[in-house]
């Protein structure tokens, strides 16, 4: 396929990633060189130069050098604006399927704007003498302030400020009424009297419908946004005691699921926003900071096995909470669709802090907790477990001898090890220091922050997770206002020395077993049997294996801007993501059973990850009388690698040199690169009029390597509209109390490139050793021409409502996404050669729900304030359509007309009463239990989940509450139990004690031997809705409490707060034994924290 930009053809392979403008990636054109060899001719045939001064020797000389060597000079001089005008250029072309539109638009819209403005008034009408009436506007720190809105409505004469906060209107009447307004302030109306200069400052506004918000290219604010859009502020996210910054947003944003992987400090988040439009490929959120894409290849950054588990740890590990200004979530198609491919599954923005334009200001933190796993096993202790054995043996009619029940015959039965306490639920010490400064002038602000935080590992002191950060941003105005640039750097260096598990999987351990020697060597033995023989491991020996990760992560953002004219402006954003990491783990002999043939080895892994990102756009903003025009058009450019190595050691001398892995004497590479090319042109026009009728359009075009020849382009769209009814004169006459109300709605079509590398492509690796230097290859994957993009269209419909002077607001919405084109592995004959090749199914997927918010100031006196917010969810997930599910690989998996998450179980006919064990139907009545029999559909989605806020504050004191909750179904922990009770040297929970014993339990009776019936009926059980439990849960998630110290002298300090925060406090729950979010009792749950800080302003 052929593609053409500025005269110069390029050819797309099907076997190589999308090819961009060659100006773009691989350097100066020919067509450039041709642009500087004319110039350079022009320069030299030129006769008519006139010079006012005679030639010194050395302008000679210069000249004649300049002469020899023009090439190199013009190259120099001229090659970087050649290159930005040939780029440009390009870009042009490439979006002239929008932007022609776009520029008609707007030169129709501003051809219509000057017809309708107001004529300059020298004179009066009928007699009447006009005056001048200027003046400047500016924020409570004295910042001029760009764009309010000033309106005289009795003359009905509207403009806007200039760049310095200047304004001049002409107005008929010597006083009057003027109203300044502004997004993210609160208006306000003045008297004026003409001739007179005014002074304005505007404060910031504290009404939640004014307040700005962040979106794609720009701000709005909740009155007159189009599309689904909520924020979280600095000030929710501050309140707690958190290392990853999404663990702030659980709670606080409807249609958003946040759930921990793991309780171990630096472990992944789940995020899903909207439930799952995906069968198989990426489904969670774009995450931008500061508008640069990050987690491009996932939120994952480690590449080795660590306590963490095995979604490892999170980049966002490396975002200081304290540096983020706000977080906005995109869901709706209106929000999403200018994001074009990567916007289906919703949005994360994340803005940071920036700097201020007044005095120097010194800001001090630190905070000191205590945190051990919110939710642990209580085991049975060793008389309970020695019980259940004894009676095992007895209801399985087994003899015990030294082989079968060492722990009953050959350990001392008189020892008691809590194996919770000991490796799950010690407590463990963290600490987060912060310093920062901020300031600047009218034109140059600037804020620069450390932070230092560490945290203990819960089982040994020399365990800990480490994190070093620095944030700085500088913003810079010229003197007329007109250029801009705003800078920001973020770092992190993150070190993680942890185990190679979590500790959490050893729980199970016979409560008498010992664990060391008389002379205090590691115990690998019962009697004359090893712990492998029997299953078994040493912890402490497992502890001797050792997990480190250091990851450096640098995340920088440019913009540029510059207005051309009153309304128009360029900018220019720009990001570079680069992440570096370095692992190393060994399991030294001293961790391994010497009864088994496993040798001490050593891992390591090295990373390099780079992003960069190029976003040039035209803004245009116009308002004349009641019409407010705003209109985006743009390019985007992204280019991502990755280079990761990793290294298996084998045959190390001794233990010595095992923490170096250039010291094994067998090493075993692996490699793994990747590279990705993304290109997008985009435009966004957004129309008001009255500030009561709203129009919202998007369109974008994206073009992605990781899809195939003909396939990369795709075209994604959004229309949202809104009416702002409350402000109706009839409406106002009628609900005099309705001081908000407005209906929305949107529809749109989003995209879904968050899939692998090259999976459309034809691969092949190396297999066997080499023969005469040669390696074979075997085919690995099938080239797929037809491999295309996941299609997400999107509806919402929502009503929003402000009574009472907005001291209620309430919102519920609805909508309805159905996502196809599924891309999935397909199985393919045995005869082709492969299992299965990649390719879009017409499967469908339907997401739809309520969501329902209420944010209400319940009291607000002089010093006494109470607000609540809350927000609920109802979601439903289902699977609409899939042709020839039944014949396909996908038939025990999924079904159809049922939610993805739809399980097929046995039915459990609860407990036989004479033989003690479980009963389940047999469907068929053949006497067999298979596949055929699990005929019960069991839905594990959360039929609601919500949060409820509560903030009062009296005086200086401020307390906030934080409660989430979640209506759902989850696994029993009985499907995480490695055995059936009994059978085994393995403990289990004390609710294990409520077997059956000729009466009715709970559980069914103690078994020992595989072949005792109630053995296959324990395993049957962990596949059974009997296994299928409540798992909802009410959390108290978050508890704040700050005191301000008042100062009531002019001192060096300007504030000093004192607080005390407690995350993951009390759980609600009736799901047993463990954390009902993560469901797993040997997964280390959420950590329960509890700290103590103090802040200093200077």
């Amino acid at each position: 396929m052929q593609k053409t930009c500025n005269g110069e053809s390029y050819a797309l392979s099907r076997r190589k990633s999308i090819v961009l403008n060659p100006a773009l990636f691989f350097g100066l054109p020919s067509k450039t060189n041709q642009n500087i060899n004319t110039l350079k001719s022009s320069i030299l045939n030129s006769e008519n130069v006139k010079h006012d001064y005679a030639l010194q020797e050395h302008d000679r000389a210069t000249i004649s050098y300049i002469k020899t060597h023009w090439k190199l000079a013009l190259y120099i001089l001229l090659a970087p604006m050649l290159h930005a005008f040939n780029l440009l250029l390009c870009l042009l072309k490439a979006i002239k399927v929008i932007a022609i539109p776009c520029i008609m638009i707007i030169a129709v819209f501003h051809s219509l704007c000057l017809s309708a403005q107001t004529p300059r008034k020298d004179s009066g009408v009928n007699g009447q003498v006009k005056s001048e009436l200027s003046g400047v506007v500016s924020s409570s720190d004295g910042t001029p302030l760009q764009g309010v809105s000033v309106r005289i409505e009795a003359e009905n004469l509207q403009v806007k400020t200039s760049k310095d906060g200047r304004f001049q209107l002409t107005v008929s009447n010597k006083s009057g009424k003027i109203r300044f307004s502004s997004i993210g302030f609160k208006s306000q109306e003045l008297s004026y009297t003409a001739g007179v200069s005014m002074t304005v400052k505007l404060i910031p506004e504290d009404n939640q419908l004014d307040e700005a918000m962040v979106i794609a290219y720009g701000t709005t604010t909740r009155r007159y946004a189009t599309g689904s859009v909520t924020k979280v502020s600095a000030k929710e996210i501050e309140k707690q005691p958190i290392s990853n910054p999404m663990l702030a947003l659980q709670g606080l944003v409807p249609g958003l699921e946040v759930s921990p992987n793991s309780g171990i400090n630096g472990g992944s988040v789940s995020l899903k926003i909207r439930g799952t439009a995906s069968l198989a490929q990426g489904t969670e959120p774009l995450v931008l900071l500061n508008g640069n894409p990050i987690a491009v290849n996932g939120q994952g950054i480690s590449q080795l096995t660590n306590a963490t588990g095995p979604s490892g740890l999170s980049l966002f590990n490396g975002i200081n909470p304290t540096d983020i200004e706000s977080i906005e979530v995109l869901k709706d198609a209106d929000a999403t669709a200018i994001y074009g491919s990567r916007g289906a599954n919703g949005v994360i923005l994340i803005t940071t802090k920036k700097g201020t334009s007044d005095h120097l200001r010194i800001n001090f933190n630190a905070t000191n907790g205590l945190s051990a796993p919110s939710n642990t096993m209580k085991m049975m202790t060793t008389a309970e477990y020695l019980s259940m054995r004894r009676e095992a043996f007895s209801n399985s009619k087994v003899t015990m001898n030294e082989t079968n029940a060492p722990d009953l015959l050959v350990m001392d039965t008189t020892q008691y090890t809590d194996f919770t306490k000991y490796l799950a639920g010690s407590t463990k010490y963290s600490q987060d220091w912060t310093l920062g400064l901020a300031g600047g002038s009218d034109r140059t602000s600037f804020r620069v922050n450390l932070g230092v935080q560490k945290e203990n590992f819960q089982v040994s002191d020399d365990r800990f997770s480490k994190r070093y950060t620095f944030s700085s941003n500088l913003n810079h105005s010229s003197k007329d206002r007109k250029f801009n640039m705003d800078l920001s750097i973020n770092l992190s260096n993150n070190e993680s020395q942890l185990p190679t598990f979590d500790p959490s999987v050893y729980l199970t351990l016979p409560p008498h077993l010992m664990l060391r020697n008389a002379d205090g060597t590691l115990n690998w033995r019962v009697g004359s049997s090893s712990f492998s023989s029997l299953g078994l491991s040493n912890p402490l020996g497992m502890l001797e294996k050792s997990y480190t990760g250091r990851f450096n992560n640098l995340f920088a953002n440019l913009s540029i801007s510059y207005e051309i004219l009153d309304d128009l402006k360029l900018k220019l954003s720009s990001g570079y993501t680069w992440g570096n990491n370095n692992e190393y783990s060994f399991s030294p002999s001293t961790s391994l059973d010497p009864s088994t043939a496993n040798l001490p080895f050593a891992q390591s892994a090295i990373g390099n990850n780079n992003s960069w990102i190029l976003e040039p756009y035209l803004t245009y903003n116009k308002l004349v009388d009641k019409h407010s025009f705003n209109g985006v058009i743009g390019g985007s450019a992204q280019y991502s690698t990755g280079h990761n190595t990793v290294l298996m050691g084998y045959n190390f001398v001794s233990d010595l040199f095992i923490k170096d892995i250039v010291n094994a004497g067998l090493l075993i590479p692996s490699n793994s690169n990747f590279e990705y090319k993304y290109a997008a042109v985009f435009g966004r026009v957004n129309y008001q009029y009255d500030k009561k009728y709203l129009l919202n359009v998007s369109l974008r075009e994206d073009g992605s390597s990781r899809f195939g020849p003909g396939k990369k382009y795709a075209l994604f769209y959004s229309l949202g509209l809104g009416w702002i009814f409350s402000d109706e004169k009839i409406i106002k006459s009628v609900m005099p109390w309705l001081t908000y109300g407005k209906l929305r709605g949107s529809i749109g079509q989003t995209g879904n490139d968050g899939i692998g590398n090259y999976m459309y492509m034809e691969t092949w690796t190396g297999v066997g050793s080499a023969y005469n230097g040669v390696t074979a290859v075997q085919p690995t994957k099938l080239f797929n021409p037809n491999y295309s993009w996941e299609r997400n269209r999107k509806r919402e419909l929502a009503l929003e409502l402000g009574v009472w002077n907005d001291r209620l607001l309430l919102g519920a919405s609805y909508f309805h996404n159905i996502s196809d084109n599924q891309l999935i592995p397909y199985k393919l004959p045995y005869q082709t050669g492969f299992t299965s090749i990649i390719q879009n199914w017409p499967a469908k997927i339907k997401n739809e729900g309520y969501e329902f918010t209420i944010d209400s100031k319940v009291l607000n006196r002089d010093n006494f304030s109470w607000n609540i917010k809350f927000n609920l969810s109802v979601t439903k997930n289902k699977l609409i359509d899939f042709p020839n599910l039944e014949t396909s690989s996908y038939a025990s998996r999924y079904v159809a007309g049922e939610s993805l998450s739809v399980k097929r179980k046995y039915k459990y006919l609860g407990i036989d009463p004479d033989q003690g064990i479980y009963m389940f139907e047999d469907k068929n009545g053949d006497g067999v239990f298979n596949t055929l029999d699990q005929n019960q559909l069991v839905n594990l989605d959360p039929k609601f989940y919500g949060g409820l806020m509560n903030t009062i504050s009296y005086g200086q004191l401020t307390v906030g509450i934080l409660f989430d909750f979640r209506k759902q179904k989850g696994n029993s922990y009985i499907t995480s139990l490695p055995n059936a009770p009994g059978y085994g040297l393995i403990n289990h929970p004390q609710t294990m004690l409520t077997r059956w014993q000729n009466n009715d339990a709970e559980y069914q009776r103690y078994v020992a031997a595989a072949t005792d019936p109630a053995y296959q009926a324990a395993q049957r059980f962990a596949s059974s809705d009997g296994a299928i439990v409540d798992a909802s849960f009410i959390k108290l998630r978050n508890c704040y409490i700050n005191y301000h110290l008042p100062i009531r002298k002019k001192t060096w300090v300007q504030a000093v707060d004192f607080f005390l925060t407690a995350q993951n406090l009390l759980t609600f729950t009736r799901y047993e034994v463990a954390d009902p979010e993560i469901q797993n009792p040997f997964i280390t749950s959420p950590m329960q924290t509890t700290s103590l800080g103090i802040k200093f302003v200077f």
